[in-house]
């Protein structure tokens, strides 16, 4: 599996491609739905899916567009579906002063635009296979930066945790969080899977 990274502004979203095949992971905010369908075209496959790690703006403001060009589905986790028509459905609490400078940024943009609507095509869960999209892939469930967090597990060794964890100082647990004890399970739930290289929403891979 070839992973390209496509940076968009502080986001991060991934094309995953394999034997012709493409699954796209985040859709990033506003404003870059050109350059994701550039880097996709330029690795020349056929995007089967859009994966959607969490339901925050900065990640799936582009999903409608990107998956009706291409004629994909978006997959994502039930619980955050309510936050394509309402960021503010799940609480957003903050630590330290990162957090509450992401935070204050993150509630601006919330109340200023507006998602593009869709309805997730997959509902995923725990263990759930990508296989059917080309892809030696599990989902895991990393609940408390949202109550829907997800990440994908790809052929054992790497792993796209979205905000599940941040790396902008260093990797930790995310400093923005709608649940802290739940944010702090999943990363203990990342370190118990073994040697991975990790894929974040925000920061370096590592």
């Amino acid at each position: 599996m070839e992973c390209r990274q496509i940076m968009c502004g502080n986001v991060n979203c991934y094309l995953l491609c394999q034997s012709g095949r493409g699954i796209l992971v985040d859709a990033a905010g506003r404003g870059f739905e050109g350059k994701i369908r550039q880097a996709c075209e330029k690795a020349g496959v056929k995007v089967e899916l859009v994966f959607l790690t969490h339901g925050h703006i900065d990640h799936v403001y582009n999903a409608a567009a990107l998956a009706a060009g291409w004629g994909a589905p978006i997959a994502m986790s039930g619980k955050d579906a309510g936050l394509i028509v309402n960021q503010f459905s799940q609480p957003m609490q903050t630590r330290g002063l990162t957090g509450r400078a992401l935070g204050f940024a993150s509630r601006r943009l919330m109340e200023r635009t507006k998602i593009p609507y869709f309805k997730p095509d997959i509902l995923l869960s725990e263990g759930d296979s990508l296989r059917e999209f080309g892809l030696d892939a599990y989902v895991l469930q990393l609940p408390g930066h949202t109550a829907g967090s997800i990440g994908l597990d790809v052929e054992g060794r790497q792993l796209f945790v979205g905000d599940a964890m941040m790396n902008l100082l260093r990797p930790e647990a995310p400093c923005l969080f709608a649940d802290r004890t739940e944010a702090e399970k999943s990363v203990e739930k990342i370190r118990s899977l073994g040697r991975r290289t990790l894929y974040f929403g925000h920061g370096k891979p590592l």
